[in-house]
């Protein structure tokens, strides 16, 4: 038993192994206070996100309209000769009842001045197609007018 206490006694005396390091503790760092609320930068480059994206869509649309209305009317581009016409006026025609089941039925207009379209009979019609045994002569922001086979201009509106 002298042994163990031998050795404990010697470990006593002994230096400890881990000592502590001599250098003072860590202190924690101090925040710099800034005049600025922290939500305030990403706030700003949100908005100007925003207003690149507005600019952005009123510059091409800007420009759209500007080509619209600066593209001529190839109608009215040629040259016209105007020869005095005398003016007849034919006798009005009797008024024959249409019979509204053989009329198309229009459901929908697309209308844009370059590109008109619309929705007759469930098939999407431009100026210059043939739909059935109609001709589509003209596209209007609210109605459709066919040229039927034998001349006669049928105008649909929403409410046909």
């Amino acid at each position: 038993m002298s042994l163990i206490n031998d050795a404990l006694k010697r470990a006593k005396q002994a230096p400890p192994r881990n000592a502590p390091n001599s250098l003072p503790p860590l202190q924690p760092v101090a925040e710099e206070s800034s005049w600025l609320p922290p939500w305030l930068i990403p706030a700003v480059i949100i908005l100007l996100i925003f207003a690149a994206i507005f600019f952005i869509g009123w510059s091409v649309a800007h420009h759209s309209v500007r080509s619209i209305v600066a593209t001529p009317d190839p109608a009215t581009t040629q040259d016209v000769v105007s020869v005095p016409v005398p003016v007849v006026v034919p006798p009005p025609e009797p008024v024959v009842p249409v019979d509204l089941p053989d009329l198309p039925r229009l459901q929908g207009i697309f209308y844009s001045p370059t590109s008109p379209s619309a929705i007759v009979d469930g098939k999407t019609i431009r100026p210059g197609d043939k739909f059935q045994q109609y001709r589509v002569k003209e596209i209007t922001k609210y109605t459709v007018t066919l040229l039927a086979p034998d001349g006669k201009a049928i105008k649909l509106g929403m409410s046909n």
